[in-house]
């Protein structure tokens, strides 16, 4: 399953000292938001969090691509 065929756009939000926060506008307009933050703000990496706070909302694209696909599903057996 190609997750990225889903986003229409994703922006990134640094927050505070240390946290990044990533918010995924899919097609459908739906926005998945996931963050981001490290331990102690002098080891804070904009491209890390960028890639943690991606990861983890692409983590929750999936989890909402198979709950709506197994509602579909019980919707055609009915």
């Amino acid at each position: 399953m190609d997750l990225n065929s889903y986003i229409e756009n994703i922006e990134y939000f640094h927050i505070g000292k240390k946290t990044t926060v990533c918010l995924l506008t899919l097609n459908n307009g739906f926005e998945i938001v996931a963050t981001s933050a490290c331990l102690n703000d002098m080891s804070y990496k904009e491209d890390i969090g960028k890639a943690v706070s991606k990861e983890l909302a692409l983590q929750k694209l999936y989890e909402y691509l198979t709950v709506k696909q197994a509602l579909d599903f019980k919707k055609e057996k009915k």
